[in-house]
């Protein structure tokens, strides 16, 4: 047993050499040395445990990374382990979200994040990171916790912006979760149509971030730019999108030029809007938001049969827009009197928002019963008008309407 343990010994490289594979990545060499770990985790051994851990992660081998900091916290309960333990389920959560890999049980990974950043605060209140992380928990793993998201956010920027002069500087460790929660609190804003506030947070963030990037370019053009279309300030955005096509590099950016695009239709420049998309986006690249735009680009232009045909290229993979779609094909088969097709487009519509969002769509309801009025069936707009009732929003003009049906 000696003489394993002294084998072992002489092939660890030393805490250096793991310092050096952690900055050139070499995660596989680290994770691979958690044969040699010796329990009690203790001195060298645990700083050895917590560099394992961490490349664990890197690796996507969560639950691995789990069980040893897992184990590192039972000894050593600190604010640090916690704090990494939380990082180990959040970094997994959006790793399930994207499906790479997908977890077996992702409510347990999410009480366990809650849990772990719950004992990090409970250790450090005022932890820049936890409250960062525990932000940004709310903004990309939960839904609908914007509001959640986008008060830890500015509390973050707040306590850093309140540090002393001297500690305030693009040097301070804590600066990048700074710029970060900036970001974040833009993206929370804009989401909840607090577009000020959004525009506020942005430009600091891209004012502040300059010269280091902690943030890449062209998420912050991008985001100040949706702000701006969102202020109808189409010509300043459409100036912050040419500087996020400059700064993008071989990055993968169609979703500028579809903004582009997007801009060029709200000015009336539909021309414009198509050769964004056509001269900048390959067909096979073009997701199913950007083949609705373009045909919404064709439709402004005229060329209503070429719309149509682009509206139904958006339907081959559609699982969240879809409805969106079928709502402009409806209004499209109507403009051309052919009231079949436009109706059962809009039963689609409605139908697809329900059941995928478990809400009504009101704007395609109200299309189909004045649709189902004008071919003369009362009875099918009332019953689009009765699901349109349902909606705070609309339901005094549903009922109205059904009121008048009813004579």
């Amino acid at each position: 047993m000696n003489e394993n343990r002294m084998s072992q010994e002489s092939q660890f490289p030393g805490m250096d050499a793991v310092e050096q594979w952690k900055r050139a990545g070499k995660w596989e060499e680290i994770a691979a040395l958690a044969a040699q770990l010796e329990r009690p985790l203790r001195g060298e051994q645990a700083k050895l445990a917590e560099e394992v851990a961490f490349a664990l992660s890197q690796l996507a081998r969560y639950a691995e990374a789990r069980e040893l900091y897992g184990e590192l916290y039972a000894l050593d309960p600190t604010r640090r382990l916690a704090s990494a333990l939380a990082y180990v389920h959040y970094a997994a959560l959006l790793a399930h979200k994207i499906r790479k890999p997908r977890l077996e049980n992702p409510e347990e990974w999410r009480k366990g994040f809650e849990h772990w950043v719950g004992e990090a605060l409970k250790l450090d209140p005022k932890s820049l990171k936890d409250r960062y992380r525990l932000a940004m928990y709310y903004a990309t793993v939960q839904s609908a916790k914007d509001h959640k998201a986008l008060r830890l956010f500015a509390e973050v920027a707040r306590d850093f912006e309140a540090l002393p002069d001297a500690e305030r500087t693009e040097q301070n460790r804590f600066f990048k979760t700074y710029v970060r929660s900036l970001y974040g609190a833009a993206r929370s804003a804009y989401r909840l149509g607090r577009f000020e506030d959004a525009r506020r947070f942005i430009f600091r963030c891209i004012r502040l971030d300059r010269a280091r990037n902690h943030q890449k370019p062209v998420f912050k053009y991008f985001l100040a730019a949706k702000v701006l279309v969102a202020l109808q300030q189409y010509e300043d955005a459409e100036r912050g999108l040419r500087l996020a096509v400059e700064s993008a590099g071989n990055q993968e950016h169609d979703f500028v030029y579809a903004l582009l695009a997007q801009i060029a239709l709200a000015t009336g420049r539909a021309a414009d809007g198509v050769k964004w998309i056509e001269q900048h986006i390959r067909p096979h690249h073009r997701k199913p938001y950007i083949w609705r735009l373009l045909a919404d680009c064709e439709a402004a232009r005229g060329d209503r049969k070429r719309a149509l045909k682009l509206y139904k290229n958006a339907l081959l993979k559609d699982h969240a827009g879809r409805h969106l779609t079928l709502y402009r094909m409806g209004q499209l088969y109507e403009a051309i009197n052919e009231f079949g097709p436009a109706r059962r487009a809009y039963e689609e519509a409605s139908d697809f928002r329900r059941k995928r969002y478990l809400s009504e769509f009101p704007e395609a309801l109200e299309a189909l019963a004045k649709l189902c009025e004008r071919q003369g069936d009362v009875e099918g707009a009332r019953k689009a008008y009765t699901r349109m009732s349902t909606l705070p929003a609309y339901a005094e003009r549903a009922q109205a309407e059904l009121q008048r049906l009813a004579g």
